[in-house]
């Protein structure tokens, strides 16, 4: 064997070592995702909120995750675009309203009248917590309609 033909294969074994190396790492990397994974249903007094968002948001800072609630109060959460969360203690919001009365002027629907009471869209005044464990959680979130009603008699006094 000639010494450029023994220096190619010692080359191209380690370059075939190398992208395999290089391969294998972005196959975990890839792989990865959140740690945790919440999906459940919404009700409001009793039966399945058929349209909204729910955030939790965590109680010591971090990521964001959000769902949209599907016409059987069912949701599944995602960080981004990528599907679960981190673990751990979340405030939690919910957030449902009518469609809206379309723009004349051909702009997006303005929104309609709350669905859920407006202190559940806010994290502070929700009174929803709930702690997310590695794996698949599932949290099903119940409210109820009292305050709804003073809720929107005072968003239609405003101008």
């Amino acid at each position: 064997m000639s010494f450029t033909r023994m220096q190619f294969e010692r080359n191209s074994s380690f370059g075939l070592v190398k992208l395999s190396t290089l391969l294998t790492l972005l196959f975990l990397v890839g792989c990865g995702g959140k740690p945790a994974s919440v999906s459940g249903v919404v009700t409001l007094d009793g039966g399945p909120l058929e349209r909204g968002t729910v955030g939790f948001a965590p109680t010591g800072g971090g990521m964001r995750a959000a769902g949209i609630i599907q016409s059987d109060g069912s949701y599944t959460l995602k960080t981004n675009r990528e599907k679960g969360l981190e673990v751990g203690d979340y405030l939690v919001t919910v957030a449902s309203r009518e469609p809206g009365a379309e723009d004349p002027n051909g702009g997006p629907p303005m929104p309609g009248p709350y669905i859920t009471p407006r202190h559940y869209a806010i994290a502070k005044t929700s009174g929803l917590q709930f702690n997310v464990e590695k794996g698949s959680n599932t949290i099903n979130i119940e409210l109820s309609s009292e305050g709804l009603e003073a809720d929107n008699k005072s968003k239609r006094g405003r101008r």
